[in-house]
């Protein structure tokens, strides 16, 4: 029984060594699924077939080891052979980019000198890709596969690496090369045409310099010269042209191209700043110095326009720049010809401010005399006015300090006005910045005329809120008056306490009042308030006597009409005569307060009707 295992054991060992040993090599999917399901196959076999002891516990281990290093080797081995794919891929496609094509077109080209030579290296570099490098990588594709079959996993990804590094190399050589290419095919293109261009403003240059050479000055020798120079430039890009020598003549080219379009730039600028050098700038420097002089021959105070120092400075600079015109220089006197021009016109707009200031102070000082003058006679009516208020009216002490500091504004108006008048005199200033000291002069003038009207206005006020004092005073006498009429007219048996009291209060605020607004001074804040305080309590009175003669008038007819009832109801009699008792005692509230009571009682609503008819007897 025991040999009988052992053999079984030897002869599925043997089984699955083979198999394994097999697997390692296939790169297949689905027969490498058919082993791993033939090998757990052989490994239940072998369970079911041995004993539960340690040999069984180190076969399942051993297996276990070994299907888990060929997992891993198969997981490698298969990303190795994608990579091996990809740098296959790559290397076909970098030789399907034959550069043959594009070396053909340089053969249109005159192949010599520089165009010969790219030609040749170009077609040197192309043959080393193809018949060395290219070979190279393809060896080295089958070293990586090779390698990784025996499980040499670190050199096969090595060698990768290489060839990777070589193919990037090899497929940027390939660009470099179609760039050269194309830059020498398009700069002999691009040559064709634009030297047609340069030779035209060649042409045009040399035209204008012969035409009109007075107008260069001594620049016109430099601006020769340096036209011969681009001539010379353009004979060596035809020599090198016809040497096959594209790129270097491209150079040359795009240098001269520049320089025609500098030279014709000078060309057209030296003529025109040289005018304004020396005859457009000058002449207005004369012009300037010209009208200066005649101001201040006319009297204007010019001290602080420091122009004769300009004028020499301006002059200098014009000079140093017609020199550097010679030179062909042109953008520093562009620039500097320009702060010139603002100079000048900075100049012009101050003597044309001059010029209008002077307007300005002979207009104004008259104005603003006449307004002086008139200030002050109105200064003086209305202290005039002022001493009149005083003696009928009480002025306050912030009103009095308003007068007295109107009246220093004034004085100092007038010495600021004097003494503007004595530098327009004496020239002493010059007329802008009197000018703006008249400005201010005027502004200070029209506050002073405000705060002036404001004070007179306010002493009038004083006399016509005197009038509407006296007026309102008045009315609030009639109003009065009129009340204590129409109490008599209602034969009212007498007042009660309250309307009484507010009786002589009325009466004896009005005398108040009265008393108050006859004092000498007036105080009119003082009248006022007494003021407001009778016509309050008038007011007041004026209501409830009103209100009190309805009661009255409604008491009395409530009491007539409920005498009716006075026989038939015992509780309504006595009602009515403590009704009657209040009435006698003025107090008509409380008395027609209890009558209408004892009316409801006996007949409700009965108010409610006594009420309308007594309404309708007052409207009629």
């Amino acid at each position: 029984m025991g040999q009988k295992l052992s053999f079984t054991w030897y002869h599925k060992n043997y089984e699955i060594t083979s198999i394994i040993k097999k697997l390692l090599y296939i790169r297949n999917s689905t027969i490498v699924t058919y082993i791993h399901i033939k090998i757990l196959y052989l490994v239940m076999t072998i369970c079911w077939n041995t004993t539960r002891g340690l040999i069984m516990e180190v076969v399942i281990g051993l297996i276990v080891i070994l299907l888990v290093l060929f997992g891993a080797g198969y997981m490698i081995r298969r990303n190795i052979y994608k990579e091996v794919d990809r740098l296959e891929a790559l290397k076909i496609e970098i030789m399907n980019r034959s550069i043959v094509d594009e070396l053909s077109k340089v053969k249109d080209l005159k192949m010599t000198g520089q165009a010969e030579e790219l030609f040749e290296r170009w077609r040197k570099e192309w043959d080393e890709i193809i018949t060395a490098q290219l070979p190279e990588v393809e060896e080295l594709l089958f070293d990586a596969e090779d390698y990784a079959d025996k499980y040499r996993f670190n050199k096969s990804k090595k060698v990768l690496e290489h060839i990777e590094k070589t193919l990037k190399h090899v497929d940027e050589s390939i660009e470099i090369i179609i760039s050269e290419i194309n830059e020498l095919i398009t700069s002999e293109e691009k040559n064709t045409i634009e030297i047609e261009d340069v030779k035209s403003n060649v042409k045009k240059a040399k035209k204008t310099l012969l035409a009109h050479s007075h107008t260069f000055g001594k620049a016109h020798a430099k601006l020769d010269a340096k036209l011969g120079e681009i001539y010379e430039a353009l004979k060596q890009f035809d020599t090198e042209t016809e040497a096959g020598n594209y790129l270097a003549a491209r150079e040359i080219l795009i240098l001269q191209s520049k320089e025609i379009l500098n030279l014709l730039a000078k060309i057209d600028d030296i003529p025109k700043l040289l005018s304004e050098c020396q005859t457009v700038i000058p002449n207005q420097l004369a012009e300037l110095a010209e009208g200066y002089q005649e101001m201040l021959d006319n009297g204007f105070h010019l001290k602080h326009i420091q122009l004769g120092a300009e004028l020499e400075k301006m002059t200098k600079q014009l000079q140093a720049y017609v020199e550097l015109l010679s030179e062909t220089e042109t953008a520093e006197v562009k620039e500097n010809i320009e702060e010139i021009q603002e100079s000048i016109d900075t100049f012009y707009d101050l003597l044309e401010k001059e010029v209008l200031a002077h307007h300005y102070v002979q207009s104004a000082t008259n104005k603003i005399d006449q307004q002086l003058a008139d200030l002050l006679m109105q200064r003086k009516e209305t202290q005039e006015e002022a001493e009149l208020v005083k003696q009928s009216y009480h002025i306050s002490d912030i009103d009095l300090d308003r007068q007295r500091k109107l009246e220093k504004q004034m004085n100092s108006l007038h010495k600021q006005f004097s003494l503007i008048s004595t530098n327009l005199q004496t020239d002493q200033l010059a007329y802008s910045i009197m000018k703006e000291e008249l400005e201010e002069l005027e502004k200070q003038i029209d506050n002073v005329k405000i705060e002036h009207q404001e004070f007179k206005e306010m002493l009038q006020a004083l006399r016509k809120e005197e009038r509407g004092a006296r007026q309102a005073l008045a009315e609030a006498k009639k109003q009065l008056l009129d009340s204590s009429r129409n109490i008599q007219k209602s034969n009212v048996p007498g007042l009660p306490e309250s309307l009484a009291q507010l009786l002589h209060e009325a009466k004896e605020s009005i005398a108040k009042v009265s008393i108050k607004i006859e004092e000498i001074p007036l105080d009119m804040l003082a009248v006022n308030m007494l003021l407001e305080d009778a016509v309050q309590n008038i007011a007041i009175f004026s209501k409830q006597s009103e209100e009190m003669i309805e009661q009255v008038y409604l008491a009395e007819k409530v009491i007539q009409y409920g005498n009716k009832f006075r026989r038939r109801n015992r509780n309504v009699a006595e009602q009515l005569k403590e009704a009657e008792y209040h009435f006698r005692k003025y107090e008509y509230s409380e008395s027609l307060e209890i009558a209408a009571a004892a009316l409801e009682q006996v007949e409700p609503g009965s108010l409610t009707r006594l009420q309308a008819i007594l309404d309708e007897e007052t409207k009629s």
